[in-house]
């Protein structure tokens, strides 16, 4: 279960709503999600994915894709509340303070999944603050400058 819906009670009435995974370009996230201030509002923002597209988002950032914002999870897979594809083999861990400095907006939604439209939909490899191998969580060197 992946809580990408909530349930809300409206009007007498229950309204099925998306959490994260948006592609509908008219959703005003600043209206569903709380926007993360300050790096010290998060422990961990991670980026799970797998080795065989490590090479592409060193060259490029991490994009969105079709969706309207990068997704983080703001714990490790194999903290309890996480829900992360059991086979990524890769974490990409944001700077949070330094995405910030830049003016990066960063959301949180209703099942702590941490949400960003980057930079015109790319997260640049400068705001990652460090990559590891999951699960012996080896150090991936690479550079961010």
């Amino acid at each position: 279960n992946k809580q990408q819906f909530s349930l809300l009670e409206e009007n007498r009435g229950l309204l099925i709503r998306v959490n994260q995974g948006h592609t509908i370009m008219t959703v005003e996230p600043e209206r569903l999600l709380k926007q993360i201030l300050s790096a010290d509002e998060m422990i961990v923002c991670v980026h799970g994915t797998y080795k065989r597209n490590l090479e592409s988002i060193l060259e490029s950032g991490l994009k969105r894709m079709k969706r309207l914002h990068v997704h983080f999870s703001s714990g490790l897979p194999t903290d309890g509340e996480v829900i992360s594809d059991e086979m990524l083999n890769v974490l990409i861990y944001l700077d949070i303070r330094k995405a910030l400095e830049e003016g990066m907006k960063l959301y949180i939604s209703d099942n702590k999944v941490i949400l960003t439209e980057g930079f015109d939909g790319v997260v640049p490899v400068k705001c990652f603050e460090k990559i590891e191998s999951w699960p012996d969580r080896k150090p991936i060197p690479f550079s961010n400058v």
